[in-house]
């Protein structure tokens, strides 16, 4: 860890968890943008059609 870091944290050590989350935001976010970029075209149009299709119908007992 650097200097700067080092005395950053000795201030208060509850200042680590903005950074865990921010860590952990970010790290989900590149998941699930990466995730889409390796996405088939064929799988990204029935994902676009899902708000459009009708509900489905329960049947009654």
């Amino acid at each position: 860890m650097s200097r700067f870091a080092a005395e950053f944290f000795e201030q208060s050590p509850a200042l680590l968890y903005p950074v865990i989350a921010l860590v952990l935001f970010f790290t989900v976010f590149l998941v699930v943008v990466i995730r889409v970029m390796r996405m088939k075209a064929s799988e990204a149009d029935q994902y676009a059609r899902i708000p459009l299709e009708d509900e489905l119908e329960v049947p009654h007992e």
